[in-house]
């Protein structure tokens, strides 16, 4: 039986796959041929990215970081602990859809956490930067500007120490005044004209802060937006996060 079955194997045809070329190394000569070293694989559009990442996202104080935790459930629940507003609105959202867990609650509870996402944003900012100033106040005040009235976002007062916010240069002892915005491009751009009227009220050192959403913006729109902010003496600061991802942290924040 063994016999037969070792003849068996020696007779048999082995497929013809052919000749293996061995494979061709690449000198490095040979890679920079084009011009370009092996290790240049940077694409255009990443580097653009990157470069904006400096411009609008540099700061002395581990801002950009912080900033990029915005969208963390964890930390928003740190948020909520603190501010007991914060928690009544969302316990009043967890009850909700503790009651009722139809598909038209879940869109009405959705959409309303949505509209509080900027209030979230806000707190975070008050949050992250409460180490860096003597004073982060509580509630909005009032201010009064050549077109009326205003209430700016965030008012931190007496920085402990020099410390920089992408342009704006912030010295030991000054306030800072804060307009804050987390929403689409398109929401951005339409509060423009808005901010721009906010930042009057702002009596010490201004600062806009917006979500990533608004790199979406084309370099012209944002070029002349910045133009008129200087102008007013304010500055523009981008948060390391986009206004989706605070609106997913914040719903998925809940106690369900």
């Amino acid at each position: 039986m063994f016999e037969a079955l070792k003849s068996s194997i020696e007779t048999a045809k082995i497929p013809d796959v052919g000749k293996i070329e061995p494979i061709k190394e690449v000198t490095l000569d040979e890679g920079m041929q084009d011009g370009h070293s092996l290790t240049d694989v940077k694409p255009e559009q990443e580097l653009q990215e990157v470069q904006e990442v400096d411009k609008y996202m540099s700061d002395d104080i581990g801002l950009k970081e912080k900033t990029a935790e915005f969208g963390d459930p964890d930390y928003i629940g740190e948020i909520r602990h603190d501010n007991e507003k914060i928690n009544q609105v969302l316990s009043r959202a967890e009850a909700s859809l503790q009651n009722d867990s139809s598909d038209l609650n879940y869109q009405r509870v959705s959409e309303n956490l949505e509209r509080y996402k900027g209030t979230i944003f806000e707190h975070e900012l008050k949050d992250s930067l409460k180490d860096k100033f003597e004073i982060v106040e509580d509630k909005q005040q009032i201010v009064s500007t050549e077109w009326g009235e205003t209430k700016p976002d965030v008012v931190l007062r007496g920085a402990q120490e020099d410390i920089r916010i992408g342009g704006l240069e912030i010295k030991k002892g000054e306030d800072l005044y804060i307009e804050a915005k987390c929403g689409s491009p398109e929401y951005i751009r339409n509060e423009m004209g808005h901010i721009l009227k906010q930042v009057e009220g702002h009596e010490g050192n201004s600062l806009v802060v917006v979500t990533k959403d608004y790199l979406e913006l084309s370099p012209e729109v944002r070029a002349d937006f910045e133009k008129k902010l200087a102008e007013k003496g304010s500055h523009i600061y981008v948060a390391d996060v986009t206004a989706s991802e605070v609106s997913t942290g914040l719903f998925n924040s809940l106690r369900l």
